[in-house]
């Protein structure tokens, strides 16, 4: 990883809908904000398909449209953006309903959806780039109406935390916006990590210095609107597995050493890879930070927090084991599982909302599970991927999904 490797941004409009806000005239508001009158679709045109089946599962149940033609107008100018291509708009498409609108549809209900759905999902085939910032924006809320996901043309079911990265946890980011800007959060949770936000240098903190600061990602880390629907998104597309790993890892204190000495790197490493060293305490190198003559001096390297003597090596209390230690005061597991708590409560008692339903439905339309609903694990102990996993007649899940939009062509 370089310093010029652009880090996860996902963004939400400043503006906020307020019950109640006293208009300037009696007008009686349209129950759409849409041209009501039907225009029918052309069944010529190679896109009909994907144009009845956003037709049929989102606008009409919903009032949703799923822009999958980019809209200039309704594009950001500052970033040179291009379309989505129309196979990736299926499957994009398929996959939004199976692993989000049908799941709420399913555990919260059809009139959450249909009050609190965004009215637009605006698909872009390219990711929208800041290089100043070096942040790449993956999705946008704007007003609690409308969403905009980037990068769909390399959208990627056959990797599914892939997928769930780039695109799911932004649609579960983004719409967690949505419904903060209609029930405002706890002023509570604000207080959690008072004083411990970094709005302008969070994408330089290594996601494991954030979660041992109380922070599910370091995007979480720079403001608390943030870090109020990274909890919701990251909880519910992280399976059981990696959720325990960010919980184990939070549980101790993190930190980034900028002057790591090349030679003394490669050193610890190689003990490391002989099994004589914790890869933890020894660290994980991220980047080089300073070079000598052209080659690199110093590493930036992230790793946890012990007792080391002048030369960097650790130093071994009196029986002998390493010496962890904590400085900050944070208890990283315990912060994230209180700002859980918070959120859990939050959605349950605005919307009705289990958010442990919602996830573990999730987590089974993605892995694969037997017939009494158990994981199913591969010889290496990983789950498999219920989306491609080819079934006893040559099939897949992705197979019967893009189905759902293939026969319109009829």
């Amino acid at each position: 990883m370089t310093k010029n490797t652009f880090k996860i941004l996902c963004l939400s409009a400043a503006t906020v809908l307020a019950a109640g806000v006293a208009s300037c005239s009696e007008e009686k508001l349209d129950e759409t904000i849409f041209d009501p009158t039907e225009y029918p679709l052309d069944r010529t045109a190679y896109t009909f398909p994907l144009d009845t089946f956003v037709k049929k599962n989102f606008l009409e149940p919903y009032n949703l449209r799923y822009l999958y033609r980019m809209q200039d107008i309704g594009s950001d100018m500052n970033y040179n953006l291009v379309p989505c291509s129309y196979d990736q708009s299926v499957t994009l498409a398929v996959l939004c309903k199976y692993l989000w609108y049908d799941v709420y549809k399913k555990h919260v209900g059809d009139e959450f959806l249909k009050i609190y759905s965004p009215r637009i999902i605006h698909v872009i085939g390219s990711p929208a780039y800041n290089p100043t910032q070096g942040t790449m924006v993956l999705g946008t809320a704007e007003g609690g109406l409308k969403i905009t996901l980037y990068n769909a043309e390399h959208l990627s079911p056959t990797n599914i935390d892939y997928m769930n990265e780039y695109f799911f946890k932004t649609m579960h980011h983004e719409f967690g916006h949505i419904l903060n800007q209609r029930y405002n959060r706890p002023t509570d949770f604000d207080l959690i990590s008072n004083g411990k936000y970094n709005a302008i240098d969070w994408n330089n903190t290594p996601d494991s210095v954030a979660l041992s600061q109380g922070f599910v990602s370091n995007y979480a880390s720079s403001q608390a609107r943030e870090d109020w629907v990274e909890v919701i998104a990251n909880y519910i597309v992280k399976d059981t597995i990696t959720w325990r790993n960010m919980l184990n890892t939070a549980a101790w204190e993190w930190e980034t050493a900028d002057d790591v000495k090349v030679k003394h790197w490669d050193k610890i490493n190689a003990e490391v890879e002989r099994g004589r060293a914790n890869r933890d305490s020894v660290g994980y190198m991220l980047e080089v930070s300073s070079y000598s003559n052209g080659d690199p001096e110093t590493y930036k390297v992230q790793r946890k927090l012990i007792a080391r003597d002048s030369l960097g090596y650790a130093l071994p209390g009196s029986n002998g084991e390493i010496q962890y230690l904590s400085t900050s005061g944070v208890n990283g597991r315990a912060t994230i599982l209180q700002k859980l708590g918070y959120v859990k409560d939050w959605l349950k008692e605005n919307f009705g909302y289990n958010l442990d339903s919602v996830r573990m439905e999730v987590q089974r339309r993605q892995w694969l599970t037997d017939e009494k609903g158990n994981f199913v694990f591969d010889e290496n102990g990983h789950f498999i991927n219920n989306l491609i996993y080819m079934r006893a007649d040559s099939t897949t899940v992705l197979d019967d999904l893009r189905k759902e939009v293939e026969k319109y062509k009829q």
